[in-house]
């Protein structure tokens, strides 16, 4: 209902979730007769019913009179930094909330903020298909509109921020708790105006602040004088926030009546700042308020539900649960949900929501996965599936585990999904409602992966898989690697493990943009950037090399114009250059012992590169558009050329997409350009796991980092998106190792472009279905020739899988290797279209290096 004025108070008529009023103690007006009730009784009652009323003279939104309370100087530059992006980028806070925060003076904020490169204008792009994003709310601002003498100094160690999908500058304020009563009286309160049981004894809770975990996830954990530990953990997902809270008793007594309060104010939220309920909904343990238009919603339950309600002064959302009472040395758990919604259908969503949200209802199943043949725990990858399609994810069972959750969803094909939990070599549970389920268990290509069925019910037996390896390459001297990487270091290490990526090569640096430089992208991650250049040891033979830089330019001198992507990889310092022109990289590639590496052969500025970086460059021959789910990107950004005998030249599926890469390198090399072959799958950004496409690289004595790039810098390598291909050049002859988990369809030698069917000389099926072939080959050439071979498996789920080998050259002096006409032409009017496209738009320095490329096509003799 819409409160009245009454002689200067604003008087409401407040219900909760089941439409009783509440008591009237809270929305006290002098008419009604209670003056004679204190104000800090009528506040304590307010806290205990949930209902306030907001006087006319409580302080503006603007007059926020901080209190020294919300000072918390940093100790070190990295904390000082990730407040300071966190209030400035997110929060938009003014110099003086920064002050108020940091207790830093003027001239010193300043100085930090240059030091830092920190503006408002300088926010980074947000992460692609990204999670609820999350941040530690900062305090020194308030996070309510009115009421405010009902929340003096707001701790912030219980706050954070949560920020719509929609507009990366709103944010609500969840306070997790708020409040938490039980029989002992009011045990915790996250703001002052009122005693707790604490303060009565004279007792100063001491200053926290939340951790972020290894996934992402958010976690404050505290203990009373009494023993009694609350722990809440915020988990982001795609499409909402799961919260969830523990309590233990360590005392004594039982602990009954254990009502918690969780607020979500919407102060910060733009839209959602009316002072009324009539924009709110309660429904069950859902309570969703409604922007100023009807068409967006902030969604917050909790369960076990004691009631939800709505605080117009504030304004805020609850939804308050309650947890069962706990016996001494006990623990007992509450759920919580916080989504954003988009649309009028506001009925329909919360129907959603809560059929498939059930905390209550799940039952916790445990799991361990092993190696079949050693009996040892091992690393994997976990897909879990009800029959809803709805995807579930694992959590650590023990403190030693980790789970590190990966969710993404294509946005052309809304089939191409990748949901897996990568979970290291310990034991880990599944919390899932009753009903029936589909487990998945990977890791990498050398283990054959295992599907089965799961119901789930009262009693349900843990999980114990065995995984077979079918192969074990690092036995041979053979390590692989993924040399595009988009996640943040500390979720890069698990996921290798569970896929058995010995290398990763994570996009620290990042820029999308001609005139930033790869240090001041804006993708650049600051955290990662910090790093030192030192090998980052995952165990001895996984490890991850951090400096490494794309540059994907999709606007130049401000103008919106795609160019495309060039990666520097295993450099040491941050490049200090911006692209085009891209021989402005080069002294720093060849001084660091840098390498270049072409992203996809279809970016416009592809095919400028190989005359302009030589043998600085290498080839992305398994991209980061082969992925293990389905294929989506089946347009081209520039076409195929008509000798490549692709059904269409400017569109296709998975099949046509891969000859099309592997036909663009084979038209390179046959030009001369003795291109080494890498593979990278963008895992951080598609739907993709880390490792999908992959290159395996020979180091035949022991695993060393430097030796593998070494090795794939000589072509000592294979790229795979399953199968294996090994070639052993023997004087005048090549021989050929082929292994597959299953059956193969086709090997092929590739002689200079050309493909022809190779027949083993020698092939067995192994009692686990896994498949081995020996070939080989006469290597006598009249002229200059290259040989690969190539691999074509089709999998169960008629997807294509395939590996390649590098090329082998064999050199034949006076009798070079020539390209064909056609492989000429396809190079000279790429060259033409690019150059022309982009007049007027690229520096003259940049057309120069065009002009050059061209000229360099042009020279060539068929």
């Amino acid at each position: 209902m819409r409160g009245t004025m009454t002689r200067g108070f604003l008087s409401t008529t407040q219900r909760d979730s089941q439409g009783n009023s509440l008591p009237a103690a809270c929305t006290a007006s002098p008419s009604l007769g209670n003056r004679a009730l204190s104000r800090s009784l009528a506040l304590l009652l307010c806290l205990v019913t949930g209902t306030v009323s907001a006087r006319a003279s409580d302080p503006p939104a603007q007059a926020n009179t901080a209190k020294s309370g919300q000072t918390r100087p940093t100790t070190n530059d990295t904390d000082l930094r990730r407040w300071l992006e966190n209030m400035v980028w997110y929060h938009r806070y003014t110099p003086a909330e920064l002050r108020t925060v940091t207790g830093l003076d003027p001239a010193a904020l300043e100085q930090a903020l240059q030091r830092f490169r920190i503006q408002p204008e300088n926010v980074p792009l947000p992460e692609v298909d990204p999670p609820i994003f999350v941040l530690p709310y900062p305090g020194g601002r308030h996070p309510r509109t009115g009421f405010l003498d009902g929340a003096i100094e707001p701790q912030r160690e219980t706050k954070l921020s949560i920020f719509p999908p929609w507009d990366r500058t709103s944010y609500v304020v969840l306070d997790v708790p708020e409040a938490i009563w039980s029989n002992l009286g009011l045990t915790y309160l996250a703001h002052t105006h009122i005693d707790t049981i604490w303060s009565k004894q004279g007792l100063t809770l001491p200053q926290q602040e939340w951790q972020t975990l290894s996934d992402g996830s958010l976690r404050l954990t505290r203990e009373l004088p009494n023993k009694i530990v609350w722990q809440v953990t915020a988990t982001p997902h795609r499409d909402h926030l799961a919260l969830r809270m523990s309590l233990t008793n360590g005392t004594p007594e039982w602990l009954t009546d254990l009502r918690v309060q969780m607020c979500a104010m919407l102060r910060g939220m733009k839209g959602f700042e009316q002072q009324t309920n009539d924009n709110k909904i309660f429904r069950g343990s859902l309570a969703a308020c409604r922007n100023d238009a009807g068409d967006r919603w902030v969604i917050l339950g909790f369960e076990p539900i004691h009631r939800t309600w709505g605080n117009p002064p504030c304004p805020c959302l609850h939804a308050d649960p309650k947890f069962p009472d706990c016996p001494p040395g006990q623990t007992r758990e509450v759920h919580g949900y916080l989504s954003f919604y988009r649309g009028s259908d506001i009925d329909t969503e919360l129907q959603r929501i809560a059929q498939r949200w059930k905390p209550t209802a799940e039952r916790i199943v445990s799991g361990r996965v092993v190696d079949a043949g050693t009996g040892r725990p091992m690393a994997c990858r976990l897909y879990v599936r009800a029959e809803s399609g709805l995807w579930h994810f694992a959590e650590p069972a023990t403190n030693e585990g980790q789970v590190i959750r990966y969710e993404k969803q294509n946005w052309l094909n809304s089939e191409s999904q990748e949901f897996h939990s990568s979970i290291s070599a310990h034991p880990f549970q599944l919390r899932l409602p009753p009903g029936r389920y589909t487990v998945t268990v990977e890791c990498g290509k050398e283990y054959l992966p295992v599907t089965q069925s799961l119901v789930v019910a009262d009693q349900t037996p843990p999980l114990d898989i065995r995984l077979t390896r079918w192969i074990n390459m690092a036995q041979a001297g053979w390590y692989s690697g993924d040399a595009h990487v988009h996640r943040p270091i500390p979720q890069i290490g698990v996921p290798m493990l569970a896929d058995d990526v010995n290398v990763a090569l994570p996009m620290v640096y990042w820029t999308t943009r001609s005139e930033l430089t790869a240090a001041r992208g804006d993708r650049t991650h600051r955290d990662d950037a910090a790093r030192p250049a030192q090998l980052i040891v995952v165990d001895p033979t996984h490890v991850i090399w951090p400096k490494n830089t794309e540059w994907e330019i999709f606007a130049v001198g401000g103008k919106p114009h795609t160019l495309g992507a060039l990666f520097a990889l295993n450099h040491k310092t941050p490049f200090e250059t911006g692209i085009p022109p891209v021989r402005t990289v080069l002294e720093q590639t060849e001084r660091e012992g840098a390498f270049l590496d072409m992203d996809k052969h279809d970016w416009p500025f592809a095919m400028v590169l190989p005359p302009l970086l030589g043998g600085h460059l290498t080839f992305e021959l398994a991209n980061n558009h082969m992925w293990r789910t389905e294929f989506a990107f089946g347009k081209w950004n520039t076409p195929a050329a008509n000798s490549m005998g692709l059904a269409d030249v400017n569109a296709g599926g998975e099949r046509d997409w891969i000859e099309f890469t592997h036909r663009s390198y084979w038209t390179l090399l046959n030009c001369g350009y003795r291109l080494q072959p890498t593979a990278g799958t963008a895992t951080g950004v598609h739907p993709v796991p880390i490792g999908y496409g992959r290159i395996y690289v020979h180091v035949p004595d022991r695993f060393d980092y430097d030796a593998w790039v070494a090795g794939l810098r000589a072509g000592r390598s294979f790229v795979t998106t399953g199968p294996m291909v090994r070639v052993q050049r023997n004087k005048d002859q090549l021989d050929v190792q082929v292994d597959a988990d299953g059956p193969v369809e086709r090997i092929e030698w590739i002689v200079n472009g050309r493909v022809e069917s190779a027949t083993p000389t020698s092939s067995k099926h192994s009692p686990d279905g896994s498949f081995h072939a020996q070939l080989q080959r006469d290597t006598r050439f009249e002229s200059t020739s290259w040989v690969a071979v190539r691999v074509w498996q089709r999998s169960t789920a008629g997807r294509w899988r395939f590996a390649h080998s590098a090329p082998v050259w064999f050199d034949v002096a006076g009798r070079p290797l020539r390209p064909s006409a056609q492989e000429q032409e396809f190079l000279i009017r790429r060259m033409e279209a690019e150059r022309e496209r982009s007049r007027g738009v690229l520096s003259s320095d940049a057309l120069r290096e065009y002009d050059e490329a061209l000229e360099a096509y042009r020279r060539l003799k068929p």
